[in-house]
């Protein structure tokens, strides 16, 4: 085919952006080589400028350089991805058609994401055959899709193109920055390391004191994914004084495990029998239930393309094995450290936004429907964090986990701030008494709901409602939920 030669034979094209289209029209693939190929004259157009202006026309404005390959079936496009990666010259974008015989196009995006979850793409379509939640359920929120609707136009065409195949690039020189510093802390790190005395072992250590942890349960859980018994072995017992540990032995078992018990960090093997470590960290950072949990990889061989994709799965930090254990202890510490020092602004009269709260999409998204779901029930009295919990569609013990990790309070203090925040709205903007205050917000107890008004607050309710009315307290923020950390 032609249009197939052409992409073959385009000088100097290593230089460019790789671009695949994926559609069964091959007027689809013309139409976008005349939009995307580089300096694309019409000699029929130019000879009819000279005529009519009498004068050359003005230089073409050069296009960027771009590589475009074809595929008339999805098939043939992950193919295509396949021997691309082999080549070591991956695919920058994709433009894939949704309506194709055979795999359609959402199965072939699916494909293509299983083999390299860098590439963007584009969805080409005329018909609205999936809705965006129906998409967002198969691959989970990413940043990498958007949609065309057919017939497109070029100029949208022209500007994807550019945009992504730019986002491309720039997203991976930011992980090979990362990977620099990684290095580079990890050997600084390493040398401090050598120059302190050796820890004493676990038995050794001194009982907790009152401040310090007063059960096993209430230690981090580190779940550890490691097939190699004496490696998991070495690790459990590096950890076991300061965490309790779980294992799994491959990455199926280790995603299960990850989704029930929702643990604080995630150490992985990143060569796993079956579901291997990348395929294990992009699972749990796409699932809004897992989404927030650090993860660790530990691997072999420390080259870079296998740190890059380490990175760009969603990886927190890259170690190479032979890891030193208490270099791994050390980052296993300083992840779940900086993850709790970013909920300690959380205040009681906190009323920042869940994309303020939390450090990704789909963090942001179970907290604004928690948000939401509370407030909608907020009269109710007998809702509870077990209602929650069903409105969630996760266990009463995963919803806990899942919002101490999230905004470092509980359940139950977010219905209770949000009930507050509510009756305080109330007292300042209506004309509602105290008693119908108190159960229009979901208190069955006037004294409970005034202690724990005044407790939040720092007034009791009568007086909060004179001085809101005096003018004495600010304007609030919308209804969203005050949270305080640790409860």
């Amino acid at each position: 085919m032609k249009l197939m030669e052409r992409s073959i034979t385009q000088p100097d094209h290593r230089a460019g952006a790789r671009i695949l289209v994926v559609d069964d029209n091959p007027g689809i693939h013309r139409d976008f080589e005349s939009v995307l190929l580089e300096n694309a004259v019409d000699e029929g157009l130019e000879a009819a400028e000279r005529q009519m202006y009498g004068k050359a026309a003005a230089p073409a404005v050069l296009k960027p350089a771009y590589i475009l390959d074809h595929a008339l079936s999805g098939l043939e496009g992950v193919e295509k991805v396949k021997q691309a990666l082999a080549e070591d010259h991956p695919y920058h974008l994709a433009f894939v058609d949704i309506r194709m015989p055979g795999m359609d196009g959402v199965e072939t995006i699916t494909q293509i994401w299983a083999r390299d979850s860098r590439i963007q793409i584009v969805i080409c379509t005329a018909y609205s055959d999936y809705s965006w939640e129906d998409l967002v359920r198969r691959w989970g929120q990413t940043n990498n899709l958007l949609v065309l609707k057919k017939p497109f136009d070029n100029i949208e065409v022209t500007l994807l193109a550019s945009t992504l195949t730019e986002k491309w690039s720039l997203t991976r020189q930011a992980a090979r920055k990362q990977v620099e510093m990684e290095r580079l802390v990890a050997r600084r790190t390493q040398k401090l390391l050598e120059l302190q005395p050796q820890a004493l072992p676990p038995e050794a250590l001194p009982p907790a004191g009152p401040d310090g942890p007063i059960a096993s349960e209430e230690l981090p859980l580190v779940l550890l994914v490691e097939n190699d018994t004496r490696v998991s072995s070495q690790i459990s017992q590096a950890l076991g004084g300061a965490y309790r540990v779980i294992e799994a032995r491959d990455g199926e078992e280790g995603l299960r495990q990850a989704r029930e018990t929702v643990p604080d960090l995630v150490v992985t093997e990143l060569t796993l029998p079956g579901l291997d470590g990348l395929g294990l960290c992009r699972g749990l950072k796409r699932a809004e239930l897992t989404s927030h949990i650090p993860v660790i990889v530990l691997a072999a061989h420390a080259r870079e393309d296998s740190q890059l994709r380490v990175l760009e799965a969603g990886a927190d930090y890259f170690l190479a094995k032979p890891a030193s254990l208490p270099l791994l202890k050390t980052r296993v510490d300083d992840l779940l450290l900086a993850r709790s020092k970013a909920h300690v602004g959380l205040g009681p009269e906190s009323a920042l936004p869940p994309r303020n709260l939390t450090a990704n999409q789909a963090d942001a998204q179970f907290l604004r429907r928690a948000i939401e779901i509370v407030d909608r029930h907020l009269s109710d009295f007998e809702f509870d964090v077990e209602a929650l919990a069903k409105k969630v569609a996760v266990s009463r013990r995963q919803l806990f986990r899942k919002m101490k990790a999230v905004t470092g309070g509980t359940p139950n203090a977010l219905i209770r701030a949000m009930r507050l925040k509510r009756a305080a709205q109330l007292l300042k903007e209506s004309q509602m008494t105290i008693t119908e205050i108190t159960y229009a917000v979901g208190f069955s107890d006037l004294k409970h709901f005034r202690s724990l008004f005044q407790k939040q607050f720092g007034l009791l309710p009568v007086d909060y409602a004179s001085k809101a009315h005096a003018g004495g307290i600010p304007q609030m923020e919308p209804a969203t939920a005050p949270l305080r950390a640790g409860e």
